[in-house]
């Protein structure tokens, strides 16, 4: 398939902008997508007068996310076939985990939050919708990164920075993780992002046999948890997920 070059730029620009903290400039996307300077101002103007984008003018003209991305992003999470899917199974993985239950996607060499459910009781403070975290050091990302079409090139834009002492910190050990992630089907961050939390991660296939998404628990780092039981409801949450999206695996029809 051929790819718009035009259109292709014009969704980075909204995937930059939407996930930077600071406000950007003209300058600041043509120095981060490294393109060209009248290329960049044609393609930010024409989002802006789609309202995509908007423009704040504080002593300098920044561009923000505008009101019709912000509705198409909405209509996305009532009409998503893996967010409807996911609604009902992860408030029982929420429920008889007694832990808090994630779904995320790979977004530029990230993961971003699409639906969250909290226990009953709510312990520690989790990611909230949208919210990005490095892919090499979460369960869901390690997930999503093992069974992946484009693995090496995502491998390509991990720089292993370190959140913890426990983090991975080179290739070498993240691709003796992935092949023990395949094997076993689930992924666990055991205080690789943050010092106080546990995790466990399986992915989510779509129809295609793609890897769309990964589920995961987010819970208190404790050294009497046995994870082995929530271990087996998370891989089933993720097979149920997958299956009312249409996938079938391998000897199945």
């Amino acid at each position: 398939m051929k790819v718009n070059r035009t259109t292709q730029r014009a969704v980075e620009i909204l995937e930059l902008i939407a996930s930077t903290e600071r406000e950007l400039t003209l300058s600041d996307v043509v120095k981060k997508l490294e393109m060209p300077k009248t290329s960049a101002f044609d393609i930010l103007e024409t989002l802006v007068h789609m309202n995509m984008l908007y423009v704040k003018e504080n002593g300098m003209k920044t561009y923000h996310i505008g009101v019709k991305a912000y509705s198409i992003g909405s209509n996305y999470s009532k009409t998503s076939l893996l967010l409807n899917a996911s609604e009902p199974i992860i408030k029982d993985l929420a429920k008889a985990t007694d832990l808090a239950i994630l779904i995320a996607k790979e977004t530029s060499g990230e993961i971003v939050f699409t639906l969250k459910q909290e226990p009953k009781k709510k312990i520690i403070a989790t990611p909230n919708i949208g919210d990005r975290l490095l892919i090499h050091t979460t369960s869901i990302g390690k997930s999503i990164l093992a069974f992946s079409h484009k693995q090496d090139r995502l491998m390509e834009k991990i720089d292993f920075f370190a959140r913890t002492n426990n983090s991975i910190t080179s290739k070498k050990d993240l691709v003796q993780a992935i092949e023990k992630i395949k094997k076993q089907g689930y992924a666990i961050s055991n205080r690789e992002n943050e010092d106080h939390t546990f995790s466990i991660g399986a992915p989510i296939f779509d129809h295609r046999g793609y890897v769309t998404a990964a589920i995961g628990t987010l819970g208190l780092y404790r050294e009497s948890y046995n994870p082995s039981r929530d271990i087996e409801l998370v891989k089933q949450a993720a097979s149920e997920i997958s299956r009312l999206q249409g996938y079938r695996s391998k000897g199945k029809k």
